[in-house]
């Protein structure tokens, strides 16, 4: 799954997640999903067609929230890489053969330079112990991108007021992976310009604190009242509204720029 050189924990996690079961409930799974795609077909429409490659397989290794499968249908070629090889089989044991997975490092891809059309990178290269290891991957995405090719990127969102509160359970040992920096948009900004890439575009995606979403969910489910899972989950999808206000950079969990080669 992430890229770190310490592989022993994500070689370790889709055996975790079916044992706990998945942290992300069918709704809140598909929720997530949809907000993926719509950026991904909103941002790389003119790129889908071609090579298309995601940098981690965390939600096709058996989440509800995998969508690479989806994205496949409308490419040439599509790619998912993770540096688990126990996740890379899981995601090719659950999401089937319309995709290509391969297990490699985002800082060494074993690609081509200029072979890929578009890379979609979903909240991988916050989960480094060496933060200079973003930029060394960065470099490697301008490497195998096409002239013209379009980079796709989320971090965990800094500036989202929920952080603080995440990074704590996180601490606490109640999150199955292990977490790693997050980011303000400013510093992904800074960080593609210095990897060789104009940003075209950013946002804030998935604009439902994971904490809140995941725990309300699960109290409704508990208390066995539809009506009010209904009204819950209206809610959450009503509050993806807010990537179009004002708020974007402080309700969204995940930092999000679209990027060019320069």
């Amino acid at each position: 799954m992430r890229p770190t050189t310490k592989n022993s924990d994500w070689e370790g996690l889709p055996g975790r997640l079916r044992s706990r079961g998945h942290y992300l409930d069918p709704f809140l799974g598909r929720l997530k999903h949809d907000v993926y795609v719509e950026l991904i077909r909103r941002w790389g429409h003119e790129h889908l067609s071609g090579t298309v490659l995601k940098t981690d397989l965390f939600e096709e290794a058996g989440g509800p929230d995998a969508w690479l499968p989806a994205v496949a249908g409308d490419s040439r070629l599509a790619i998912g890489i993770d540096v688990a090889a126990a996740t890379t089989e899981a995601a090719r044991a659950n999401a089937g053969a319309a995709c290509r997975y391969v297990t490699t490092d985002v800082r060494h891809l074993p690609f081509g330079s200029g072979s890929i059309d578009l890379i979609v990178s979903p909240s991988t290269l916050d989960h480094f112990e060496e933060p200079t290891d973003l930029g060394r991957s960065l470099g490697e995405f301008r490497r195998v991108l096409r002239p013209g090719g379009r980079l796709i990127i989320t971090l965990d969102n800094r500036q989202n007021l929920t952080d603080p509160a995440l990074r704590l359970v996180a601490r606490l040992g109640l999150v199955p992976f292990r977490l790693g920096r997050s980011y303000r948009i400013a510093e992904l900004r800074a960080e593609l310009s210095a990897a060789g890439f104009v940003v075209l575009e950013t946002t804030a995606i998935l604009h439902n604190p994971r904490l809140m979403a995941v725990g309300a969910i699960a109290i409704v489910h508990r208390l066995g009242w539809v009506w009010l899972q209904r009204q819950v989950q209206q809610l959450l999808q009503a509050a993806q509204r807010l990537e179009h206000s004002r708020l974007c950079f402080r309700t969204g969990s995940f930092i999000a720029a679209l990027a060019a080669p320069a």
